[in-house]
């Protein structure tokens, strides 16, 4: 009789054994502070008196965000999708130089205020060689809105008349986005990491010019899994 007991103790126990893993999700959520550092000519504009070309730049743009990840899968690999969003902002003067058609140097300054936000959606794909470590990338599509406003009402003192920016404009980058980055694990699931993202993002401030935001953007990130 106790031979029997054992034999469909045996039986019930096979299937629960065998039941695959569990399709729910993994939920891992992220927070950013970061910077891109803007190439020398990524703002081009035209001066008003003399109609030169001149190109300038931001500096380094300080940026905020943050994302959320789901993810599937068993083992060390796992896919799924992410979505966030992100913001920069600056209030500084901007400085331009150019040749003007008669060989004169041309330098023009403003002060400005300028605002970005941005949101995105991707796909991820993410490894765990080791229970510390997880290595991850993503890409998608992202769309991102800048601002730019003539900040001059308050410094009389900067010419920003030689750049023609009407007191506020503004335009939309529609793109795609790439990232990839490591995070390292504490015992209690929290996440503390490194990342880059790249979108070559471009704006076009009408008469105040265009300016390119295609450097990459290095990112420090606090998460969980939760």
């Amino acid at each position: 009789m106790k031979r029997w007991l054992c034999v469909l103790a045996l039986v019930f126990a096979l299937p629960a054994a065998a039941d695959p893993p569990s399709a729910s999700p993994a939920t891992f959520v992220q927070v950013w502070i970061g910077a891109i550092d803007t190439k020398n000519d990524s703002w081009s504009a035209t001066e008003v008196q003399s109609g030169s070309d001149v190109v300038g730049d931001l500096g380094t743009l300080p940026y905020g965000g943050g994302d959320g990840q789901m993810l599937w899968g068993s083992g060390a690999w796992q896919i799924g999708y992410e979505g966030g969003g992100l913001v920069s902002w600056k209030n500084e003067t901007t400085h331009f130089r150019g040749v003007s058609s008669g060989g004169t140097a041309v330098q023009v300054q403003f002060r400005n205020q300028f605002y970005l936000f941005g949101v995105f959606m991707g796909a991820v794909v993410s490894v765990r060689p080791a229970p510390w470590l997880r290595l991850y990338a993503s890409g998608g599509p992202s769309l991102t809105w800048a601002w730019i406003e003539d900040d001059d009402n308050d410094n009389a003192s900067q010419s920003s008349s030689n750049i023609d920016t009407h007191g506020s404009m503004n335009d939309g980058s529609f793109t795609a986005y790439g990232r990839a980055g490591v995070d390292f694990v504490t015992g209690d699931g929290f996440m503390f990491g490194a990342s880059v993202r790249y979108a070559n993002d471009k704006f076009d401030f009408g008469d105040a010019g265009e300016l390119k935001l295609d450097s990459p953007l290095y990112l420090l990130t606090l998460g969980a899994r939760i």
